[in-house]
Formats: structure tokens, C-alpha cells, sequence
């Protein structure tokens, strides 16, 4: 197992990219704890999880806020200890024209997506700022192909994510040399619960294909294999990265 004895929080596990993430690292031996601000589907994917035989907590946490990420890390480090792998995921979207966004929901993307990245990290610096060659970390944040292209859910969302991408880099500067490897896997439009609202008919769905060359959709799958394998120590040299996950319909 690639993930085996490590302790990996997972934000916006609850459902989607999150909880496939969290699943396949705990398929790889991790110990995961899943935060999201829905406890329903929370503590579903919990249940989920140490019904298959996997170690897992689950705590209701809002990214938006400081203090709920500090008073969920200080619950993890009572009952694991130190935290060996971070993923960044939570986040949200909405397809605007920029007409159509308001000052109110310019600021609520800004402030779950960027703001939360950041109290993210905050809440969970303790864990990296001591790690070593030896004993390494890993922060992963599942950002967007928006924050290149300034295209798909609105300025406000590739204005995020773009945002991302800079703390991330300025992250992996500041904890490059404390023996921690931080990256982004930056997707476009993955099939999650969300796609047939975003793609309702055959046609949209057929036009949205031909741009992709690979031939195929993404999944979430494909984005928690990556996030294992830059969780793991086969990945120690990739660093301050922004690796696109796409298909190659961007470049």
C-alpha cells in the first residue's frame, strides 16, 4: 500500500472528487479524515469507509471559516496525532456570465475557494513547518483549469482558482525546504454529480467531447489516482506544480 500508516485530511470529502479521493487513499492503507460542512453525506461516506474495513473520522467543518478548520485540526491531532498529507479540495461554482455575479456571490466564491484554501493550510501548518527528508509531507490542492484558461463557471470562480494556483506556488516555496512537496491538480469538467446539469442534452455532451483529444470524459477516479501518486514517495521531486488534468483539450 503506497498511503500505508499515513494520516490524510481531505476537505469537501463528503461527496464527489472529495470522497473518491478519500476513498482511494484509504484504499492504499490511509487513515483519512473527511471534512465537510454536510454532515448527512459526511457521515455516509464514514460509515462507508470503516464499514470496508477503513480507518476514518469524519467532522463538520466550514472552509469558510478559521475557526472551524482550527477547532477540526485540533480534534484530529488529539485522536491521530500529526497530519502526513493535506488535500485542498472544497470549493464551489457557479455558471455566471459577469453580468449576472453579484458583489455577494463574488465574495462567497472568493471566500470558500480562496479565503478557505488559505485557513486551510493555516489551520494545518503546524503539521509541515517541522517535517524532514525523512519524514515528509505532502499538501495537494484540487484546483481547476479555469485559474489558465479564465473560462467555465464564471470570473469569480477562474479568479479562485487562479488565486489558488499563486498561494499554492508561494506555499511550496516557503515548505519546499522543510521537507514538504506541494502541487495542484488542476481538472476541467469531470463527471460528478453535477454534469448533466452542466451538460442536460446528448448534444452538449457530444459538442463538450469532440473538444477533449483523448476521446473520453474525466472522472473522479482519475483525479485520485493522481492525488495518490503525489501522495506517495514516488513522487518526492515534483514540486510547486500545476499539473493539468484534462484530457489534453487544453493544450
Amino acid at each position: 500500500m503506497k498511503l500505508k500508516n499515513k494520516i490524510s485530511v481531505v476537505t469537501g470529502a463528503a461527496k464527489g472528487i472529495g470522497k473518491c479521493i478519500a476513498k482511494t487513499m484509504a484504499l492504499e492503507g490511509a487513515t483519512v479524515c473527511i471534512l465537510d460542512f454536510d454532515d448527512v453525506a459526511g457521515n455516509e461516506c464514514r460509515k462507508e469507509l470503516t464499514g470496508a474495513g477503513h480507518e476514518a473520522l469524519f467532522i463538520k467543518t466550514d472552509v469558510s471559516s478559521y475557526e472551524s478548520l482550527k477547532a477540526a485540526a485540533d480534534t484530529i491531532h488529539q485522536t491521530y496525532g500529526q497530519v502526513d498529507i493535506l488535500v485542498v479540495n472544497a470549493g464551489i461554482s457557479y455558471k455566471r456570465t459577469f453580468t449576472d455575479i453579484s458583489a455577494e456571490e463574488w465574495n462567497r466564491v472568493i471566500n470558500i475557494n480562496l479565503n478557505g484554501s488559505f485557513y486551510t493550510c493555516k489551520a494545518f501548518y503546524s503539521d509541515f513547518e517541522n517535517k524532514s527528508a525523512s519524514d515528509q509531507g505532502r499538501i495537494i490542492f484540487i484546483t481547476s483549469g479555469s485559474g489558465i484558461t479564465g473560462t467555465g463557471g464564471g470570473a469569480h470562480y477562474a479568479a479562485s482558482k487562479s488565486g489558488q494556483h499563486g498561494f499554492m506556488r508561494a506555499l511550496a516555496k516557503d515548505l519546499g525546504p522543510k521537507g514538504v512537496n506541494v502541487n495542484a491538480i488542476a481538472p476541467r469538467v469531470i463527471v460528478t454529480e453535477l454534469f448533466d446539469t452542466l451538460y442536460p442534452t446528448e448534444d452538449s455532451k457530444e459538442a463538450l467531447l469532440n473538444q477533449i483529444p483523448i476521446g473520453r470524459f474525466g472522472y473522479p477516479e482519475d483525479i485520485a489516482h493522481l492525488a495518490v501518486y503525489l501522495a506517495g514517495e514516488d513522487a518526492s521531486y515534483i514540486h510547486g506544480q500545476i499539473m493539468l488534468l484534462d484530457g489534453g483539450r487544453t493544450y
